[in-house]
């Protein structure tokens, strides 16, 4: 849609066209006045290549009344016909002045739909110029796109300046990042737009209020990037200030590039039995994924998984990554190791007689160690230490031990044995004194005899 301020020359009508099928938009018609005595006209031409009658239904959404929907239709185009609709909104849809917004055209067959967009009285003496916007194929909206070749200056003479478009053919509320940048790359100014369902928005590109830090720029090198959470249409109106003359720039997606496959996992080095997690970290945006693990388990597909190996071993991993230019992998080992081996207990050395010391203090709340594994046959010495207040320790009379039953503050008690093999069992043993403190008697350990 052009609008705003317009000195223009005679210019041919511009008319544009694109072959699509099932569902068009024209994302901009409009049957307005604007300044400098100029009215803007949009003209529709509807063309039918098939060899049969095609039926469209036509739909405008009115922008000056919050989107409503005006559907007219089924509109019946020949075989091998066109169908002409100078100004569609008053000719097609029988409204007056005033509006303006997207059209959709929908049909099962192909559809040719050309539309221009005229100021039929430039410059108040009627000269026409006018503006080609084609038809676009709703499956042609994009997320993520590019518009190039705008421009924003100040200079009534030598400058232009730029109208972005954003049309929603959803019909959920689209919120769409605009990033103008320069054409090195470095970021002019940003935005955010909300495009409610089947509609437009326009901004001039050096809107203060849109994207500031535009105005005043004398740029012609000028791009901007757009990013949303729906697919949208989107077109750019660069127009001359010295003639009013237009021309339109449609989106256009970035080329594919094929991913480039990367992961991690942790933990860098598993045990047997411990959950691996995988996690993506390709580039170039990968829109499918599968994960191959090296021991034979079924193959995930995700961008983070967790497996389990089962057994130690060296694995290779690989993780897939495709998109539409093309696919991806890369592969990585796997070290499951072995479970550390606790290193074995030293034994005691036995002292000059042949006994084997073995020492167990006696904390306040526990003994330390708790366990302590005897062999038949072998001569000990066992000593209770206290470190804390008085302790005894009583429970062991089937192993001959029974004068360790009062262990004065800061004193110890020794007990000497020889297990015999008609003692091997397990033998418990505990705090016997009141002054052990409250809940003393949870206060236990344990004396193993083994062969």
């Amino acid at each position: 849609m052009l609008m705003g301020r317009r000195r223009v020359t005679i210019a041919l009508v511009a008319v544009a066209s694109i072959a699509l099928r099932g569902d068009v938009v024209v994302p901009s018609s409009v049957y307005r006045s604007g300044l400098n005595q100029a009215l803007f006209v949009s003209d529709v031409r509807l063309f039918n290549p098939t060899e049969s009658p095609a039926s469209v239904t036509a739909t405008f959404y009115d922008q000056t009344n919050g989107g409503a929907a005006v559907t007219k239709g089924p509109i019946t185009v020949p075989p091998r016909s066109q169908v002409a609709y100078d100004n569609v909104l008053q000719s097609l849809f029988g409204l007056g002045q005033g509006p303006f917004g997207p059209l959709r055209f929908e049909t099962s067959t192909p559809l040719v739909v050309s539309s221009s967009v005229n100021n039929l009285n430039g410059c108040g003496n009627g000269s026409v110029s006018g503006q080609w916007l084609p038809g676009l194929d709703t499956k042609t909206a994009l997320t993520a796109g590019t518009l190039a070749h705008l421009a924003a200056s100040a200079d009534a003479k030598t400058g232009y300046r730029t109208n972005l478009d954003f049309m929603n053919p959803n019909a959920e509320t689209a919120s769409v990042t605009v990033k103008i940048r320069k054409g090195d790359g470095s970021m002019l100014s940003s935005g955010t737009l909300a495009v409610g369902a089947n509609g437009l928005v326009q901004r001039a590109i050096d809107d203060a209020g849109a994207f500031p830090g535009v105005a005043g720029t004398t740029d012609a090198n000028l791009w901007v990037e757009f990013d949303s959470d729906r697919p949208v249409l989107a077109f750019a109106s660069v127009i001359a200030n010295a003639s009013g003359d237009p021309f339109a720039i449609v989106m256009t997606a970035d080329p594919a590039v094929p991913p480039v496959a990367a992961f991690g996992f942790t933990p860098a080095s598993p045990l047997p039995g411990e959950q691996v997690t995988f996690t993506d970290s390709s580039t170039n945006s990968p829109t499918a994924q599968l994960w191959s693990f090296g021991d034979g388990g079924t193959a995930l597909a995700g961008s983070a998984v967790t497996h389990t190996y089962l057994a130690a071993g060296t694995y290779r991993a690989a993780h897939f990554v495709t998109n539409a230019a093309g696919a991806s992998a890369d592969v990585k080992e796997i070290v499951v190791a072995q479970p550390a081996t606790p290193p074995p207990t030293p034994s005691p050395t036995p002292t000059p007689g042949g006994t084997v010391p073995i020492s167990i203090e006696a904390k306040q709340w526990e003994f330390v160690p708790k366990t302590v594994t005897l062999k038949a046959g072998t001569k000990y010495q066992i000593t209770w230490t206290s470190s804390d207040v008085l302790h005894g320790v009583g429970g062991l009379a089937l192993l001959g031990i029974v004068n360790c039953n009062s262990i004065g503050a800061h004193g110890s008690c020794s007990a000497t044995l020889t297990p015999k093999t008609t003692q091997v069992g397990t033998y418990g043993y505990a705090c016997t004194q009141s002054s052990c403190g409250a809940g003393h008697q949870t206060m236990t350990g344990t004396i193993v005899v083994t062969n």
